[in-house]
């Protein structure tokens, strides 16, 4: 039987953000995305917007970009447009923290008190905002900003911090650390409308100064490559690796990968060789690749710096590993506070694209390779696989029962192949350097250098790369000690 919702309206502004995103409601059809999982996944192709429930979130977030909350009459247009279920879409839409279901000003900073920003002052910058600017919650009369305490943010390093979020026809996403005091912010939300603005990794001049006698591999490029420039990359080893690879052939790839021993920096360790071959072995088709981006964890952001100061690298990784494993259909899950992060990408896989690097002739090398950025929103649960596939497919982010594992049924039901970022970028250099090779750093059994996130009483607080098999007294040492005169625990 037909599914009727009744209930309040969109206004013309809610409804114009929701068919920008899936075209004109009175074809029945959306349009300007690719088309659907399950067989139809290739660029230009179309879908009836019933059969893509997984373009529920960045429905719900063009609503939010365009009015700064969701109302009922702007959801209820959502689900007649994709056919989702009133009080499914409520589930989803009250899962995840950066969404609002109650009228708020356009502008709100998003200000962390999680562990790192807390240990550099954050409490006190609360405090003070308590006092002087609208807190967080329902706009009341004339005011058009207001802040609200966040999770972690991922910018530990460069803390407090916090993010300026903007609602309208131009959304805008500032970040704003360093943070001295509450004024800090109150300029942030009351200053005009702005671009994203990027931020570059404060602490890579310092970071590859006291590692000078080192050999940076995952961060070699930061702080020296252009990250926005294709030139500059491929003028720092960009796309060797992919040559590389194409010259092997899957199996080859394999092989490399599995005579590296790379484990996966996600935090199970499981060897990247075996999950890619199980992938890559399973007759069932479309195989998906899906990259993780959702670090959420509080003191963690090595992914982020990667993702914003060598974006390339990862557009070159998921190539491979899309080549390796027979996916043709990538989907990069970037969590919702990292824009600076979101944009840099996004710029990274269209300039791929345009030079022929993704697409249905991948270097002319006869093979289809896309990749399409999905954003969060807010849902610490979602940094698990399979949680993460529920947030893509438009459900709420909760972990699915395991087996069946994402190698023979993840994404879309499809065989799937799920790595974070550091894994990823890492096959970079095995491409090139060999697998064999590649393994005589670090110990037998965990090969390779780790990033580390380090921030906190140091004195100075960033990413770090080191081998494996180094002490936390080595790593404490590169960030220059314990600060202000604190003694470190032995």
């Amino acid at each position: 039987m037909d599914l009727h919702i009744v209930g309040p309206e969109p206004d013309g502004e809610e409804r114009s953000a929701v068919d920008a995103l899936l075209g004109p409601a009175d074809s029945g059809w959306e349009g300007g995305v690719r088309g659907g999982p399950g067989g139809r996944a290739g660029r230009g192709g179309i879908a009836r917007a019933a059969e893509r429930r997984d373009l529920l979130l960045p429905a719900l977030h063009a609503v939010q970009d365009r009015i700064g909350w969701i109302s009922h009459g702007a959801l209820n247009y959502i689900c007649r447009r994709l056919i989702v279920p009133p009080a499914e879409a409520w589930g989803v839409v009250t899962f995840y923290h950066l969404f609002a279901t109650e009228p708020r000003p356009p502008v709100v900073a998003h200000v962390c008190d999680d562990i790192a920003c807390r240990l550099r002052g954050a409490e006190s910058i609360c405090r003070e905002l308590d006092a002087v600017a609208t807190p967080s919650g329902p706009a009341t009369g004339a005011a058009l900003s207001a802040w609200r305490r966040s999770p972690c943010l991922g910018l530990c390093d460069q803390a407090p911090a916090a993010l300026v979020v903007r609602a309208g026809m131009t959304p805008s996403a500032d970040i704003v650390t360093g943070v001295r005091d509450a004024g800090d912010i109150v300029t942030a939300m009351t200053a005009g409308p702005a671009q994203v603005r990027p931020v570059r990794d404060a602490n890579a001049a310092a970071r590859l100064v006291h590692q000078a006698g080192s050999t940076l591999k995952l961060l070699r490029r930061v702080g020296v490559a252009d990250p926005s420039s294709l030139d500059s990359y491929r003028a720092h080893g960009g796309y060797r690796a992919l040559a590389r690879a194409i010259e092997l052939g899957p199996d080859g790839i394999v092989a490399e990968l599995t005579a590296s021993n790379l484990l996966g920096r996600g935090g199970a360790a499981f060897p990247a060789g075996r999950k890619w071959d199980a992938v890559r072995r399973e007759p069932a088709q479309p195989h998906f690749l899906v990259c993780n981006a959702d670090e959420s964890e509080p003191g963690t952001f090595k992914d982020r710096v990667l993702l914003e100061e060598d974006p390339f690298a990862l557009v070159e990784a998921m190539t491979i590993a899309g080549w390796a494993t027979g996916c043709e259909q990538a989907f990069l899950y970037v969590r919702g506070e990292y824009p600076a992060a979101r944009t840099r990408m996004q710029h990274a896989v269209e300039t791929a694209r345009a030079a022929g690097l993704l697409g249905p002739d991948v270097m002319r090398a006869g093979f289809a390779f896309d990749i399409e950025i999905r954003r969060g929103a807010g849902a610490y649960i979602c940094g698990e696989e399979t949680a993460l596939f529920n947030s893509l497919e438009g459900h709420r982010g909760e972990p699915r029962a395991k087996p069946p594992f994402p190698a023979q049924v993840g994404l879309f039901g499809k065989p799937t192949v799920v790595n974070n970022v550091e894994t990823l970028v890492n096959v970079l250099d095995i491409m090139v350097e060999g697998g064999a090779q590649w393994a005589l750093v670090g110990t037998p059994a965990s090969t390779g250098t780790r990033l580390y996130c380090v921030s906190g009483h140091v004195e100075r607080p960033g990413l770090y790369e080191l081998p494996f098999g180094e002490t936390l007294g080595d790593l404490l040492a590169l960030a220059g000690g314990v600060a202000r005169g604190r003694s470190a625990c032995r």
